[in-house]
């Protein structure tokens, strides 16, 4: 039987004791799945740790579990934290672009506006789209795994993006790169690498320039002009190859 895999906070770790109080969790528990107490499950805390467990109880407002033991199953994380900035999108292809870059094992997410992109601040302002955002990391994260859940930051300015992480290998995507490939890029790539991928109307020149100015490196995917969610699942998936995540 497989074992099901439940997102637990850290605070309801009560010793040996676990508690479930997400309603959409209780009920995908108890209906969906229809898991009963003695069931095994696996749990895990969104912050690397994970727990084998069973079903001591179950009610309408929470789950009980004890704690069998700490998992001891190979780390599902990345040697190399790959931090991926990328410019706004549309609603759906944001959501679909952190699903599978979850999956693929991003370390962080940065949205960002700048000069193309096309949703306005006050289509996404406030804390409704940032919650779903992190949710999808956390189902995501629940499917594929992994014990850790990617960090997903508020919408931040292009120059705040910029600043961010400077002790990291910085890189950024761009069509008017002629020469210089990723793995030129990432001859001594460190522990972390941060990569940044334009909205749907890609880096302005002035941005570009701008990039280049903060310590970001240009790169180029090839002679094709990629889709900006497919730009960002492009370079997670081979900047997890090149630095050990996919082998």
């Amino acid at each position: 039987m497989k074992l099901r895999r439940f997102k637990i906070l850290k605070e309801n770790i009560r010793g040996q004791e676990v508690v479930l109080e997400d309603p959409a969790e209780i009920r995908h528990l108890a209906k969906a799945l229809r898991l009963k107490p003695g069931n095994p499950v696996i749990l895990f805390d969104g912050e690397g740790k994970e727990f084998q467990a069973q079903i001591t109880g179950i009610s309408s407002q929470r789950v009980l579990f004890n704690v069998i033991n700490e998992s001891v199953h190979e780390t599902s994380e990345s040697p190399t934290e790959i931090i991926l900035g990328i410019g706004i999108l549309k609603s759906t292809k944001l959501d679909w672009l952190i699903q599978k870059t979850t999956e693929l094992g991003v370390h962080e997410i940065i949205p960002f506006y700048s000069l193309r992109v096309i949703p306005r601040r006050e289509e996404i302002a406030g804390q409704t789209r940032l919650t779903r955002w992190q949710k999808i990391a956390a189902e995501a994260a629940k499917q594929c795994g992994r014990a850790k859940i990617p960090k997903i930051q508020p919408p931040c300015s292009f120059a705040e993006v910029l600043a961010a992480f400077p002790e990291s290998t910085r890189i950024f995507l761009w069509e008017k790169e002629k020469s210089r490939t990723l793995q030129d890029a990432l001859h001594s790539p460190g522990s972390k690498v941060f990569s940044l991928v334009g909205p749907e109307g890609g880096f302005s020149q002035a941005e570009a320039k701008q990039a280049e100015e903060s310590g970001f490196v240009p790169v180029r995917l090839g002679p094709r002009i990629l889709r900006a969610e497919t730009a960002g699942l492009v370079i997670v998936s081979l900047l997890q190859f090149l630095c050990g995540g996919l082998r």
